[in-house]
């Protein structure tokens, strides 16, 4: 490990790994994963514009980080890192309460034995709404490909080719939508994200404030925004830590089948009243349904 790498301490409820492979994130440029390694990319723009390649893995109870680009040794870029890092594993959250409920639920014991229930997030809500947004009404590859497509927007890195950060809303917001959408080729969805950076850009959207707010008022904050719904309002809510809200799609349809249904299909409304049991953690534990059958 290099002297340079950040050491950022964890819970022992943490594990890297399932983390990591929460969900697709890690599949989505500006991420990328060597499984061999067990190494988490990320192409990081800092707040004074430098592109880096930061390069995580699993370092005693923690997370070592380090950049494939230069030693991480001013104190402010390090602080800076080690807050985006936080945020990507969500290392700061306390799953006690979580693992402690789950106890009186007959087979989820495993949530706890495995350290389930952590997700992985982009480094700011911004790019987790953008992507979120990308993951509507379409198929898991055609939302690789429209990611793919946006990062193309983002700022690149000084030597490495075709190798960029995920544009800023900052960025979107200056291009003329026309030649934006020719580039992101999103559909509708290039309409909505477009107004979304405007919006974030002239301040008419605080997402720092957002952060702040609770479950409902952080739902209904998603939702005021065009092409949010239910399921995307629901799926940033539990990026962010607000683990009640049920957010449906096709996986939790086609999870909720085989697991709970007898492999017929239920309604919103039948999954819904399934997981009221769970409580404040129910969101989550519908996720963890959705997610037990993968290794990590």
């Amino acid at each position: 490990m290099s002297e340079t790498s950040i050491i950022i301490p964890a819970a022992p409820q943490f594990s890297f790994k399932r983390t990591v492979l929460s969900h697709g994130w890690y599949m989505l440029p500006p991420f990328s994963w060597d499984a061999a390694s067990a190494t988490l990319l990320y192409v990081y723009q800092s707040a004074a514009g430098a592109v880096l390649r930061l390069r995580m893995r699993a370092f005693a109870e923690g997370v070592a980080v380090d950049s494939l680009d230069c030693e991480l040794e001013n104190d402010r870029l390090r602080l800076e890192v080690s807050r985006a890092v936080k945020r990507m594993l969500n290392i700061d959250w306390d799953l006690s309460a979580f693992y402690a409920g789950m106890a009186a639920h007959e087979g989820y014991h495993w949530l706890e034995s495995e350290r389930r229930g952590r997700i992985l997030t982009a480094p700011s809500l911004w790019e987790d709404l953008a992507k979120v947004l990308l993951t509507t009404n379409c198929r898991w590859a055609q939302t690789v490909n429209m990611c793919r497509q946006l990062c193309r927007l983002g700022a690149p890195h000084p030597v490495v080719e075709n190798c960029r950060a995920f544009p800023t809303a900052e960025r979107i917001a200056a291009m003329n939508f026309d030649d934006f959408a020719e580039q992101t080729r999103a559909g509708y969805r290039s309409a909505y994200l477009h107004e979304l950076a405007r919006k974030i850009g002239d301040g008419a959207v605080d997402l720092a404030a957002w952060l702040a707010l609770d479950g409902d008022e952080f739902f209904r904050a998603v939702k005021s925004l065009k092409g949010f719904g239910d399921y995307a309002a629901g799926t940033l809510a539990r990026m962010v830590g607000h683990f009640d809200k049920i957010a449906i799609d096709t996986a939790c349809h086609a999870m909720f089948a085989e697991l709970h249904n007898g492999g017929v299909k239920g309604s919103a409304s039948d999954i819904k009243t399934h997981y009221e049991r769970f409580g404040r953690w129910r969101g989550l534990v519908m996720w963890m349904d959705i997610m037990r059958h993968y290794e990590a």
